[in-house]
């Protein structure tokens, strides 16, 4: 079995997964162009997934499986993916540790004033007139109650935030106050003081914010 990869992958990585499977041929690429010659041969490729197009799945012959280091997939071929009877897998979940705290951060970021701390540091100005707030006992909407906005929720919690979660579904979750429908958003907007959009790209998502939702 050959698996073949078109993204940088950790050294620790790969002598793991050669130390685990040693009967595989994997074969280390960095890009889609550096792959080429190897795709017509490759059973398995690891990719994440946007440099993907339907001549390569078309010159990958062999191909059985596409397994996709990210969440997002809306930018693959499927069409010809499909055609092809291509299995494809994605690292649904893997991110929401990584994300969750970057949009804790960027709240943080804006309530501390950190742009305006920071820049004032570098010209060594001491100006105790910057407005700051906090996150805590705020209320934040999430809009996509999977695994990031699960985890975003959690540590919202820390913070005392109530937290309200909006989804196709609007099945409870855990770390969510509350849930409700996407049809159930523009109704509990005005309660949120920040509004996290977290949804995966899909023709039901598209434009799901409109202006009257701004307004």
């Amino acid at each position: 079995m050959i698996v073949l990869t078109t993204m940088k992958v950790k050294t620790t990585i790969k002598e793991q997964m050669e130390e685990r499977f040693p009967t595989v041929q994997f074969h280390w690429k960095e890009s889609i162009e550096e792959a080429a010659d190897m795709l017509p041969e490759a059973d398995i490729l690891v990719t994440y997934g946007e440099d993907l197009t339907n001549e390569a799945i078309e010159k990958a012959k062999n191909l059985k499986w596409i397994n996709v280091a990210s969440a997002g997939l809306d930018l693959m071929p499927f069409e010809k993916i499909a055609e092809k009877q291509i299995n494809v897998t994605n690292a649904r979940g893997i991110h929401a540790t990584p994300m969750a705290e970057y949009a804790i951060a960027m709240l943080l970021q804006i309530e501390r004033n950190a742009k305006q701390l920071i820049e004032n540091e570098k010209n060594h100005l001491w100006d105790r007139s910057v407005k700051m707030g906090t996150i805590s006992h705020k209320t934040m909407l999430i809009a996509g109650t999977g695994a990031i906005g699960q985890e975003l929720a959690r540590i919202a919690k820390a913070f005392h935030i109530k937290t309200i979660g909006i989804s196709r579904t609007g099945e409870e979750k855990a770390y969510f106050d509350a849930c409700y429908t996407n049809d159930a958003l523009h109704e509990h907007l005005s309660e949120a003081d920040y509004v996290v959009s977290i949804l995966p790209s899909t023709s039901q998502t598209e434009n799901f914010f409109r202006k009257k939702n701004f307004s």
